[in-house]
């Protein structure tokens, strides 16, 4: 990925975290710190997910790899 696109993803990612802030801010002035630490934990799952799988390189397509069941079964029948 080069910079510029890395300087997209990184505001994007801003952006989209934006309205979880302001959720975040209003639920602390007025709930419970159970309902903030749920949210919390909600939100950093969403963005830990969104990180790890932007992370995860694409395998390249063309003949599919075969499983080790499917090379069990080829032995098993020889």
């Amino acid at each position: 990925m080069n910079t510029f696109d890395r300087i997209w993803t990184v505001l994007a990612i801003l952006l989209t975290a934006l309205p979880f802030v302001a959720l975040g801010f209003e639920l602390a002035k007025s709930e419970s710190l159970l309902t903030i630490a749920v949210f919390v934990a909600m939100a950093v799952l969403l963005f830990g997910t969104l990180i790890v799988g932007m992370r995860v390189k694409a395998e390249p397509s063309g003949e599919p790899r075969r499983t080790d069941e499917e090379t069990s079964t080829v032995r098993s029948s020889r």
